[in-house]
C-alpha cells in the first residue's frame, strides 16, 4: 500500500535543497529557467529508490514557479545522499507589494520505488 507523508523528523529520508542555479537568460515573457538541487539523503536501513520528484509552488506571490515534474531511477544507500537537478521556470507575475517577503515557498514531493510519497516545504529568497 502506497501513501504520501509529511516529511519530518524520524521519516527513511532527509530532504533539502542544496541550491538553486539560473543558467539561463530572461525570455521575452520574463520566464526564466532554474535548476534546483534537491538532496535527498537516506536515514533508513536498506536501500531506497526515487523514482520521481515533483516541485510546484505554494501561494501567490509576485514571483510565481510552474509545476515541474522530472523522472529518475536512482537507488541511494543508507547513510547517503544523492542530488538530483530539477528544472523549473518561474517569472515575476507583478511587482512586488511594499508589505511583501522577496520569497518562494515551493513543495517538493519525492516518490520512492515502494510507492512511498513524501512532502517537503520549503522558502527562499528571490533575487531578481
Amino acid at each position: 500500500m502506497s501513501q504520501a507523508i509529511e516529511g519530518g523528523p524520524g521519516q527513511p529520508i532527509v530532504v533539502d535543497i542544496a541550491g538553486v542555479e539560473s543558467p539561463s537568460l530572461t525570455d521575452r515573457e520574463g520566464s526564466r529557467d532554474f535548476q534546483v538541487q534537491v538532496e535527498v539523503s537516506n536515514d533508513s536501513d536498506g536501500p531506497l529508490t526515487v523514482i520521481r520528484i515533483s516541485i510546484r509552488p505554494e501561494g501567490s506571490g509576485a514571483f510565481q514557479v510552474q509545476p515541474a515534474s522530472q523522472k529518475f531511477n536512482e537507488m541511494i544507500d543508507p547513510g547517503k545522499d544523492h542530488l538530483f537537478p530539477v528544472r523549473v521556470t518561474g517569472r515575476l507575475v507583478r511587482s512586488w507589494r511594499n508589505d511583501e517577503s522577496h520569497a518562494i515557498t515551493l513543495r517538493c514531493m519525492i516518490e520512492l520505488s515502494n510507492g512511498d510519497s513524501y512532502f517537503y516545504s520549503f522558502e527562499g529568497p528571490v533575487r531578481e
